[in-house]
């Protein structure tokens, strides 16, 4: 089945369902059809109402609505979209001068069509689910009946991280940092609570920990949402839960990854050792960052969100200020060239973040901003991955 804007191609004659742009493809297995022996004129009266059933089934299909077709039969299905909030987009210019709230809030209401694919006899096989989850997201669900085998085949460039994420708190047993990686490997994120919260007894990692947890649960519920929504749902769901935090959330969709962040937790990404891309730390004044939470003028719509186009073996470096108030972007540069893979390398950045924090003679990013020499003591999350392609 092919998947563009102008709707969906499908080729059931093959078996075959090919998408274009999302390229995805599924091939469906059904039993063998029985031969029977039928006369010309009942061949001819099945011929038309296979014609009938093609000029109706070529029609655009709204949305919110079911049609069902015979896998069996070549058949052209068009399946439109219809998303009245992009009426006034005809670009993707114009959709990329649109802030991220702005763009996310044309895709609150999911636009929804589904196909249930019959076999010969009647059977139903299973329902194909397209939703609009954003200006170039096509989001596809399958629901298969037991009965049959549905096989699905991913033929976009489909990349994962591929690496190693830990915490370590400066005092042994707590720890103000969270972290999750999701259980795709498409998803990353780090929070830092905010510690002043322990002065009024607030556990400050009681807040990032919920962060993570719940951003963790919807990127298994919701894989195509991007950073913002992510970020935007865990914001709304924390409200009643004291303490502030702050956030970096680095998601892969098809080529891209998308990142999003409120406050100095942040991330790098590295190309053919050398730093290609890195991402700007949020603060209001020195030890002050832009943070979500309760009594925080903050919102997830005042932090910074971005995509950046990945290739193989794209390396991306995130963590919380622990980590960067700490390390120096020449040292991360450097220790990828002295080690010979990225559990090594990941070792290496969080032993040397951990040695320097506590080194009160280090020359770090935090004392050469604040005219002073040593290390900063402090909670340390560092995650370390390489963009890997996914092995059919």
């Amino acid at each position: 089945m092919s998947i563009n804007q102008n709707g969906i191609y499908l080729q059931p004659q093959q078996n075959i369902i090919t998408a274009n742009g999302m390229s995805t493809t599924t091939q469906t297995t059904t039993p063998t059809q029985l031969t029977t022996s039928i006369s010309s004129l009942s061949q001819q009266y099945q011929q038309y109402q296979l014609q009938q059933q093609q000029q109706q089934q070529q029609q655009n299909i709204q949305p919110n609505q079911q049609q069902t077709i015979n896998v069996e039969s070549p058949i052209n299905c068009n399946l439109k979209l219809n998303n009245q909030n992009l009426e006034k987009i005809t670009t993707f210019e114009q959709f990329q001068q649109l802030d991220v709230v702005q763009q996310s809030q044309l895709f609150y209401q999911l636009h929804e069509s589904f196909l249930n694919l019959s076999s010969h006899d009647g059977k139903q096989i299973g329902r194909l689910k397209i939703k609009q989850t954003g200006i170039d997201v096509i989001n596809l669900e399958i629901e298969s009946n037991p009965n049959y085998e549905i096989i699905v085949q991913n033929n976009t460039k489909k990349f994962y991280f591929k690496g190693m994420i830990n915490s370590i708190g400066k005092q042994q047993g707590i720890c103000e940092d969270s972290h999750f990686l999701s259980k795709d490997f498409t998803t990353i994120g780090v929070a830092d609570g905010v510690g002043s919260w322990r002065s009024v007894g607030v556990d400050p990692g009681e807040y990032s920990r919920f962060l993570m947890s719940y951003i963790y649960g919807q990127s298994l519920t919701t894989p195509y949402l991007k950073p913002y929504e992510l970020i935007e749902s865990a914001y709304r769901e924390s409200v009643n839960i004291p303490g502030s935090s702050t956030i970096c959330i680095l998601k892969i969709i098809g080529s891209k990854v998308y990142s999003g962040l409120v406050g100095d937790s942040s991330f790098i990404q590295i190309r053919k050792d050398q730093i290609f891309f890195r991402s700007n730390e949020q603060t209001h004044k020195p030890n002050f960052p832009y943070q979500l939470g309760q009594n925080s003028v903050d919102k997830p719509s005042s932090g910074i969100y971005m995509e950046h186009p990945i290739q193989e073996n794209d390396i991306f470096v995130i963590g919380t200020d622990g980590f960067f108030d700490n390390i120096f972007d020449q040292e991360i540069v450097k220790a990828i060239k002295e080690v010979n893979s990225i559990e090594s390398f990941f070792k290496c950045l969080l032993e040397l973040a951990k040695s320097k924090s506590l080194d009160p003679e280090a020359q770090t990013p935090i004392g050469q901003r604040n005219g002073k020499i040593g290390g900063k003591n402090d909670d340390i999350t560092v995650g370390c991955f390489v963009i890997t392609k996914l092995n059919k």
